[in-house]
């Protein structure tokens, strides 16, 4: 009876530590989330360009063919983005109109870079309403499914390819990307 006692007060003092330790760990991962990232703090430059100017020089949102680059060297452009008629059997069914865009990731860091945390954490807007992912494997628009997945060793470049499903006409475009949970973001913004 004594032993059924000590063992019941045992796992009550390791319940407790338990729901502690997962308090504490806790604090920081709400204190994370409820802090917003900051857009554009970056240094925006033409594509591919070497030179960069001082981010106080620069104008505060990237377009088609511009580059962001991240204060850790971490950069990314997005070429102006093309028409693409849905195929037949594209989702979402009755897409309007397509567009595609090729995003193209340099890894300036000295780590290697997941371009899934990356794509996993885009937001795409087209003329204020939210723009889908236009899966079109077999049809005009093919293009990866917005889920890409490789590894940028640091010094080199990779591309890929997204197609979004938009309205009829012409307007504005708005793609943001985010490089990692937390941190700051890059908004582009242009005609599509």
């Amino acid at each position: 009876m004594w032993r059924h006692a000590a063992l019941s007060s045992r796992h009550a003092t390791e319940r407790g530590t338990m729901r502690h330790l997962i308090a504490i760990c806790a604090i920081p991962l709400l204190v994370a989330a409820c802090t917003a990232p900051k857009v554009n703090t970056g240094a925006v430059s033409d594509a591919s360009s070497g030179a960069q100017a001082p981010v106080a020089e620069q104008k505060p949102t990237p377009t088609w063919g511009q580059r962001h680059t991240w204060p850790n060297g971490l950069a990314v452009e997005i070429a102006k983005p093309t028409d693409c008629k849905p195929g037949k059997y594209a989702q979402p069914e009755g897409a309007k109109r397509g567009i595609k865009v090729k995003v193209t990731v340099t890894n300036g860091t000295d780590a290697p870079f997941e371009t899934s945390v990356l794509t996993g954490m885009d937001e795409v807007q087209f003329a204020g309403a939210n723009a889908e992912l236009l899966f079109d494997s077999s049809g005009p628009c093919k293009a990866g499914i917005g889920l890409e997945t490789a590894t940028v060793l640091p010094g080199k470049t990779y591309s890929y390819e997204v197609a979004y499903a938009v309205g009829a006409e012409p307007g504005e475009l708005q793609i943001t990307l985010q490089p990692a949970f937390g941190q700051d973001k890059a908004v582009f913004v242009g005609q599509a």
